[in-house]
């Protein structure tokens, strides 16, 4: 009986410090706050590129989003962290042409390397912008490493994160609580190896050497929008197949505490 006792004792002690270490059991990959999944199936979330040269300026998108920020409201000078990936064959200029160019080895080499990523280390210098019962917004400093054909550089980038509590009017754009995220930085071609084809001096001419980017995100808490896998990665189910329960994904039904 006294040993029927202690394993009971040390279960409980398990699950507490389990439930202590995520707050969000829906999104088991944060230990602090909320995981927002930016996921958006409907492909509102948006990420525009502008490169300008002396004999052509070119303005790119791609609404091909996925990524997650965790961040916590309640607490934002813990700042968050977070990760995003677009793929490079989502990139589009406006001329068919011109984007398999883009794809092609000369310039992003999408075969070898089909996604830029970026993921946000550290949101730190947090300011507050706008702060009241529904909402709260604030200017930051992403650090961050942004990868691009197969090459990474840490950058810190300035960043603006809304939080909206769930309302009639917020759930005319998703359900649950939101995070709005806007970014914009640049990016140097040559950082990353990107230099165009050998001996014809397009980059500089016609392609700007510094590419301008701008991110207009809005994510979720909503656990049931989650389209991919919560820790980020592949994988859209850690467990494999398909997760029937998002806060779940590893199992059946899930017992009550």
């Amino acid at each position: 009986m006294k040993f029927r006792s202690f394993i009971l004792f040390s279960a409980l002690l398990l699950m507490s410090s389990a439930i202590a270490q995520t707050k969000n059991p829906c999104n088991p990959c944060s230990k602090t706050g909320t995981v927002f999944q930016f996921n958006d199936q409907m492909g509102r979330n948006t990420v525009t590129f502008k490169s300008q040269a002396p004999l052509e300026d070119i303005i790119g998108t791609s609404n091909q989003i996925s990524g997650h920020i965790a961040f916590d409201p309640q607490h934002p000078e813990k700042g968050g962290h977070g990760e995003f990936t677009v793929s490079v064959a989502s990139l589009n200029t406006g001329i068919p042409l011109r984007d398999e160019h883009l794809r092609s080895a000369d310039w992003l080499d999408a075969s070898a390397y089909p996604n830029v990523k970026l993921e946000i280390k550290e949101a730190k210098n947090l300011k507050p912008v706008k702060v009241t019962n529904e909402s709260a917004t604030y200017d930051a400093t992403l650090v961050a490493d942004f990868t691009l054909r197969g090459k990474t550089k840490r950058l810190e980038i300035p960043g603006r994160l809304t939080y909206l509590k769930e309302s009639d009017l917020t759930k005319t754009k998703l359900p649950g609580n939101l995070l709005a995220a806007r970014a914009s930085f640049d990016v140097n071609l040559s950082d990353f190896g990107v230099t165009g084809p050998k001996g014809m001096g397009i980059i500089g001419t016609k392609v700007g050497e510094t590419i301008s980017v701008e991110a207009s995100l809005v994510g979720t808490s909503a656990a049931g929008t989650m389209a991919e896998n919560p820790c980020g990665g592949k994988a859209q189910n850690p467990c494999g197949g398909k997760a029937k329960n998002p806060c779940n994904p590893c199992g059946g039904k899930k017992k009550k505490p």
